[in-house]
């Protein structure tokens, strides 16, 4: 999907920035809570709800936990194709390419470049991966191959805020009167094999592909009753399988550059002495966060070019004084007026891959 440059941006009325707001700080937010949280009808915030969803305003994704089911490795890609190449043959190519990989569940490209995110179960996978990228571009018959980069994140030694969240930059935009959403600090976590039935695989599957669909919804899918897929999925949250996520669509808002941030850090500087003192907007506007001792990527999208000035630099200023950065941060601004989805939190692939 082209991120359009639409002819309007979006305006919210108060009660629909709450609204946005509230779910995006928490997707499981029933209309009843939200209603209550910020003095609201409860009618009135489902007629909200449903007015973004059906606008395109907002979407629902269902994240899963990616070392819950086995994958030892996370991995981040930047790459840069030929300017010479037309930009819907490049784009058609890495379309063709993101249909082809179910472990790219992120993907963007913005005139000559490129970003995506991965996921693998282990190094040989991730290999795999790698070697089938350099076999799909070789050769004449796809030149518009990007000479890509790539970082490997593996859950034993990294950090990470590996659901997106985008609760802080909503705050900010709205400028609303309501206290700050709480930060969301990256954490370590253990790698650990997938202990499911073929009952709690299907459902899961079907819940990643069908983020808003009903119980009942489910049960026709994966052939169980409506209770018995509302027990799965109550399970399925309990256990910390996926988690529910509202993404607001902001290139529909009028906001104009994604930033990803790509910072090699000084060994001598201890990392829990970095994570303790670095300032938290680092973390809080970035809405998808990886980390280890001596690198990390952090993705902010930005209203204009003035907030990358103000605020991204102003953020980064301090890794300089205080002598964090091992060399000059890698920053990549994609405008988005010419970038293009080519896969957008869609782990549908990845998770059929994973449990199939």
């Amino acid at each position: 999907m082209k991120y359009a440059n639409t002819a309007f941006v979006w305006k919210f009325l108060e009660s629909e920035r709450l609204v946005i707001f509230g779910l995006t700080e928490d997707a499981t937010r029933t209309d009843a809570q939200i209603a209550e949280l910020f003095k609201l009808k409860k009618g009135t915030v489902a007629s909200i709800r449903r007015r973004l969803l059906d606008a395109g305003a907002i979407a629902y994704v269902n994240v899963p936990a990616f070392n819950r089911l086995g994958c030892e490795i996370l991995a981040f890609h930047l790459g840069t194709t030929e300017p010479q190449e037309r930009s819907d043959i490049r784009v058609g190519h890495y379309m063709d390419f993101c249909s082809r990989s179910p472990q790219i569940f992120e993907a963007m490209m913005s005139g000559t470049s490129l970003v995506m995110y991965t996921a693998f179960r282990n190094a040989t996978e991730y290999d795999s991966f790698i070697q089938g990228y350099n076999s799909f571009f070789t050769g004449s018959r796809r030149p518009s191959r990007a000479r890509i980069t790539s970082s490997i994140f593996p859950f034993a030694l990294s950090r990470g805020a590996y659901v997106p969240n985008f609760a802080s930059i909503v705050h900010r935009h709205f400028q609303l009167e309501c206290p700050r959403p709480r930060s969301v600090l990256p954490a370590s976590t253990e790698v650990e094999g997938p202990d499911l039935s073929n009952t709690e695989k299907r459902t899961l599957i079907t819940l990643v592909e069908n983020p808003l669909a009903s119980d009942r919804r489910i049960s026709e899918i994966v052939g169980l009753s409506r209770q018995a897929v509302t027990r799965v999925r109550n399970k399925l949250l309990e256990d910390e399988m996926f988690f529910p996520v509202c993404i607001p669509r902001l290139y529909k808002w009028g906001f104009e550059i994604c930033a990803v941030a790509h910072p090699k850090f000084n060994m001598e500087m201890p990392w829990e002495k970095r994570l303790k003192s670095e300032p938290k907007d680092v973390v809080d506007f970035s809405f998808y966060t990886l980390s280890k001792a001596d690198e990390s990527v952090t993705n902010y999208l930005l209203a204009k070019y003035s907030d990358y000035t103000e605020q991204l630099e102003g953020a980064l200023a301090w890794y300089h004084k205080a002598g964090a950065f091992e060399e000059k941060p890698e920053l990549t601004l994609l405008p988005l007026e010419r970038c293009t989805e080519l896969r957008t939190f869609d782990y549908a692939p990845i998770v059929r891959h994973l449990l199939a």
